[in-house]
């Protein structure tokens, strides 16, 4: 099989199941919005959106540098060396999120500082290991437990508050979530073997120098990614204060979700392919690799944005509760933001490749404050949507600057008919699902009615016009030999 052939299984055997994490973790904010008061969700996401910006800040490095590097170092000694040396690293940076917190509880007297410094602990141990996993090609135990975790974050929720709702306060979610990436990340070391080969007396400085000659740089970027995906998550909530920020964070946190989910199924399929394309035969096999995962990707994530934003405002209405359908047009802003977002992720894989992680620090710290600009100054005029389509501003600006000044190192390429191809079958699957949501119904049955016929709209589409005819073929191929 071709190395673009196993990338391409590869994807499609993510996507499924990075959806149905999608899925589950749309149920969950769904969930959280009806056992849990708009204040009490408010500050759970805001923990939450504290921990991920904690990890972009000082676990982000580590993360990035362990992925470019596990694969090679695993055909050495299994990782023995690698892995000994982030263990203690990975301790001493929770060691410091539960000191500041420990700080910020003797003054404020409020638990869910502790609680997040626990998060943090838990999610940066799941997050980092299993990409390991992917990039090892430990591709089944990786989708189980990403799978579980999501799932007892709802179910354990569940348990917590004992079939009640009305909570004032965010702890039965702090806590589903912490055990719930507490035990992927248990699954996680398992399957790896580290607690046969992380010892102390192997730690690396020579490994250490070396993944802080990668990491380090990153770090700039990362603050700068960590601000260009919440400053505007910030502002609301410094502006309008915990009910309105539950509202706002709750409705964008469904495209957050599914992109995420989306861009990571795909991109963990190719990035693997791409990295040992770029090590073993060089930058044109690699860029033609990249190529080929962006249209993938493009084939998932049009539909999606098109769709989302369709269906935005029966949706609310119907997973969330009383009130949260005043954020809805929130859906349709984020889902576009996302795409730009994947698109220039990949495009940045080119500054990656080449070790020169420089340009991507000016690129995010201009669009950065394009968005802290313009959300201010939206969200001003218009409201706390404003920070959604300043976010919306900021990305496209993003991928131009990117796009720009990557082509003279590495960029990939997708031919014109492609695009359209893809772009109309997606703007069509929109359309017909935006028609659905007018038909005279109650909102489940429009909401079924737009996915269900939006989606064979671009079915239809896609393979009608040749565009999916090689993916289409290669999962027949596979429900046949099922």
């Amino acid at each position: 099989m071709s190395e673009k052939n196993t990338m391409t299984r590869n994807a499609m055997l993510f996507l499924p199941a990075k959806i149905a994490e999608g899925i589950l973790l749309m149920a969950m904010s769904s969930l959280y919005s009806h056992i849990l008061t708009k204040s009490a969700v408010g500050l759970f996401n805001a923990t939450n959106m504290m921990v991920n910006f904690t990890f972009l800040l000082i676990a982000a490095w580590m993360s990035n540098s362990n992925t470019r590097y596990v694969a090679e170092e695993y055909k050495k000694d299994r990782a023995a060396c690698l892995f000994s040396t982030i263990t203690p690293i990975y301790l001493l940076l929770c060691g410091i999120a539960a000191a500041v917190s420990v700080g910020l509880y003797a003054f404020t007297h409020e638990s869910y500082y502790l609680l997040g410094a626990v998060m943090f602990c838990t999610y940066s141990a799941f997050t980092i290991l299993n990409n390991t996993m992917v990039q090892l090609s430990i591709i089944r135990p990786a989708i189980v437990l990403s799978l579980t975790s999501a799932s007892l974050k709802l179910l354990l929720a569940i348990l917590f508050v004992g079939g009640k709702s009305g909570f004032h306060s965010p702890t039965p979610a702090l806590l589903a979530n912490i055990l719930a990436d507490g035990i992927g990340a248990l699954g996680a070391i398992f399957a790896l073997g580290m607690p046969q080969v992380v010892r102390l007396r192997r730690f690396s400085q020579a490994i250490l120098k070396k993944l802080l000659a990668f990491g380090v740089p990153l770090m700039g970027v990362a603050l700068c990614t960590a601000l260009l995906n919440l400053i505007d998550r910030f502002l609301v909530l410094g502006i309008y204060g915990d009910e309105v920020f539950a509202v706002y964070s709750s409705n964008v946190s469904i495209p957050s979700s599914i992109f995420n989910m989306l861009s990571v199924g795909v991109l963990r399929g190719v990035y693997p392919a791409v990295l040992r394309a770029w090590r073993e035969t060089g930058k044109d096999e690699a860029r033609g690799l990249l190529s080929a995962g962006v249209r993938l990707y493009m084939l998932v994530a049009f539909p999606a944005a098109f769709g989302l934003t369709a269906v935005a405002l029966p949706f609310t209405r119907i997973f969330f509760d009383t009130g949260y359908d005043a954020g809805a047009p929130a859906i349709g802003l984020m889902s576009f933001t996302m795409v730009l977002m994947g698109l220039t992720e990949y495009a940045n894989k080119g500054f990656e490749l080449e070790q020169n992680t420089r340009p991507v620090i000016l690129n995010s710290a201009l669009a950065t404050l394009i968005k802290i600009v313009s959300s201010v100054v939206l969200i001003k005029q218009i409201g706390f949507l404003g920070g959604a389509v300043g976010s919306v501003i900021a990305l496209g600006c993003y991928f131009l600057i990117t796009s720009v000044r990557v082509r003279r190192y590495f960029m990939w390429h997708v031919a014109p008919r492609t695009f359209l191809r893809i772009f109309i079958s997606a703007l069509l699957c929109g359309a017909v699902a935006f028609g659905c949501t007018l038909l005279p119904v109650g909102n489940l049955l429009r909401l079924v009615l737009a996915i269900a016929l939006g989606g064979l709209t671009y079915v239809v589409c896609i393979i009608g016009s040749g565009e999916a005819r090689e993916e289409a073929a290669l999962l027949m191929k596979k429900l046949h030999r099922s």
